[in-house]
């Protein structure tokens, strides 16, 4: 009798074992259909279906529901209210003005373009603290905040970038303060800042603490959209900024050829919130201004990885999950770089990775799979090649794809030569030093063109013929070099008849053309940033710097014998002078020059 009832209550127990399982895997599916669901039919779900449930319930049980639905209403009370659509249109607004100032400003005798200018900074840095209080302190509307983060850094942006206001001395030099501030009013962090592309700073800090709180709370639907966040972030202020956001806004100096961001309008901030468990690990680099905002690569890492990427006002549920933003942001990066690599990422994702030795080999791998893709990815490779001193990778992809090599990339490719040079395949640098003279020799016959364009024909060859045979220094070799010179030189085109009519009406036009001389269709360079490297191309075809990559080469033969220097430079001559045989003259050359 007993064996029967215990056999009898085994059987109850199984099945309330099956049941509460069911009820656990209706529970769990329920929950990754609603996460699945776009925010309407979310509410239609519950409104037709989750809430009528509640009748149905025992009301003690409905009674716990509702309580619970009153209690996250009293929290979230206080939250602040993200309102972007009015913060764009306020300060889009101001944009506006400004706009508008900067057409009018030369006609009036006052401009109010610094009132503006700061009334848009004061309404960007405004509601950094509501950001961050609604992302860190409630966990919630992540998506709002990062959204408000990118416009805000958007316009932080194109207020540096704002054609027509003349000097920017003032606008870089405004002072910014921001602080960050608890619900109870304790100081979590604050800048000191001037310029508004300092904001930059403090915007990737929040962002640090909206996807670490993102990774701390938020549900598994809310974590899926933090790689897709990053790529938002890289695409608006490129992939250099997804290091900053890691490490809260910092910057990095690598002491390797590489990566290097010197931001040198940063101010002293407050990095009292930064905690370094080992002083140690950790070491400031301090720049002669006092900016202590940089950090000396070699100390980044510990036997566990970057371990202060840390705040102290962090608990410890969402530190843990710091190394999983690292992961992710490491992540981006290596998708980055086996479109493109280049030296500088190689260095910024081997020097953010937990294990370097590993990173370095995966990155050699994606390296060697994408060398070849393109111009741009060949100069990252052999850049790559070159810091490794790997001179088969060297030779092998010079070997096969040196076509893809472009003028501007002469100052890679002779640090790449060098390599071969001290190497087994000496020979071969040899032959590309030779050819890589040759081909900026052409280059600077080719320019020279432009502005003699007559000194390839034959009777101007042949009076260089008859100058060089006479006495150097002559009073009759001087007066015929000048009229030599006079004579190939590409005079300007007639101006064409309407636009002397409009001159001659006091329309503004170009300057004049000097006498006898050539006009420089190049002057616009003259006032770019020559830092800004969308001009690159522009400054290659139009102001290429022969000078300097002839040099380069030149400089490249003391790594051989001297005999063979005399014999591939000698060589390199005799064609250089076959192109240009004036170059035979020193006098006639000074005479181009000036000229």
């Amino acid at each position: 009798m007993t064996a029967v009832r215990l056999k009898e209550r085994k059987a109850k127990t199984g099945r309330a074992v099956v049941a509460l399982s069911s009820k656990v895997s209706y529970v769990h599916k329920l929950a990754e259909l609603y996460e699945a669901l776009p925010p309407d039919a979310q509410r239609s779900l519950l409104e037709k279906h989750l809430l009528p449930l509640l009748n149905a319930l025992p009301e003690e049980l409905s009674n716990n529901v509702v309580s619970a639905a009153m209690e996250i209403r009293s929290r979230f009370r206080t939250m602040p209210r993200l309102d972007l659509k009015g913060k764009k249109k306020e300060v889009n607004g101001l944009m506006d003005a400004l706009n508008l100032d900067t057409k009018l400003a030369a006609t009036r005798d006052r401009s109010n373009r610094e009132e503006l200018l700061t009334e848009v900074v004061d309404s960007l840095t405004s509601w950094l603290n509501d950001i961050w209080s609604v992302a860190y302190e409630f966990h919630d509307n992540y998506h709002l905040a990062h959204v408000c983060l990118l416009f805000t850094a958007d316009v932080a942006s194109t207020l540096v970038e704002i054609p027509g206001i003349g000097c920017k001395c003032s606008l870089m030099n405004m002072p910014i303060d921001i602080a960050i501030k608890a619900r109870d009013g304790k100081m979590i962090k604050s800048f000191v800042l001037r310029g508004p592309h300092t904001l930059r700073k403090a915007i990737l800090w929040i962002w640090r603490e909206v996807f670490v709180s993102m990774l701390a709370y938020g549900s598994s639907s809310t974590k899926s959209k933090i790689p897709e966040m990053i790529e938002d972030v890289e695409m608006l202020m490129g992939w250099e900024a997804l290091e900053r956001l890691l490490y809260g806004g910092r910057s990095f100096v690598s002491k390797h050829e590489g990566f290097e961001d010197d931001d040198v309008w940063d101010d002293d901030d407050d990095d009292d919130d930064e905690e370094f468990p080992d002083d140690n690990v950790f070491d400031y680099v301090i720049e002669e201004d006092g900016d202590e905002d940089y950090v000396d690569e070699d100390s980044r890492h510990t036997p566990n990885g970057p371990s202060f990427i840390h705040a102290t006002h962090w608990p410890e549920s969402m530190a843990q999950h710091r190394t999983r933003l690292r992961e992710l942001i490491e992540d981006r990066l290596h998708t980055i770089f086996r479109a493109m690599p280049s030296m500088d990422m190689f260095n910024v994702i081997r020097a953010i990775s937990a294990n370097p030795i590993v990173t370095d080999q995966i990155l050699l791998k994606e390296t060697n799979e994408n060398a070849t893709k393109s111009s741009d990815t060949l100069v990252g490779a052999l850049a790559i090649y070159t810091s490794k001193v790997n001179a088969f990778r060297i030779y092998t992809l010079l070997d096969t794809h040196s076509h893809l090599l472009r003028p501007c990339d002469a100052e890679v490719l002779q640090k790449a030569v060098r390599v071969l040079a001290g190497s087994g395949y000496s020979s071969n640098a040899l032959e590309i030093l030779e050819r890589e003279l040759l081909d900026t020799i052409r280059a600077i016959h080719a320019a020279l063109t432009a502005v003699f364009g007559l000194v390839d024909h034959t009777e101007h060859k042949i009076d260089v013929e008859e100058i060089l045979k006479l006495r150097a220094g002559s009073s009759e070799r001087k007066d015929r070099i000048q009229r030599w010179v006079d004579s190939i030189l590409t005079h300007a085109a007639p101006m064409n008849p309407v636009a002397f009519a409009a001159m001659m009406m006091g329309f503004p036009m170009t300057a004049a053309v000097e006498e006898g001389g050539h006009e420089d269709t190049a002057g616009f360079l003259d006032d770019i940033d020559h830092a800004d490297p969308d001009w690159e191309e522009l400054k290659e075809e139009f102001r290429p710097p022969l000078k300097e990559r002839f040099d380069g080469w030149c400089q490249l033969t003391a790594m051989w014998k001297e005999t063979t220097n005399k014999t591939a430079l000698g060589n390199v001559y005799a064609k250089a002078v076959q192109i240009m045989p004036y170059l035979r003259g020193a006098d006639i050359v000074e005479h181009l020059i000036v000229r």
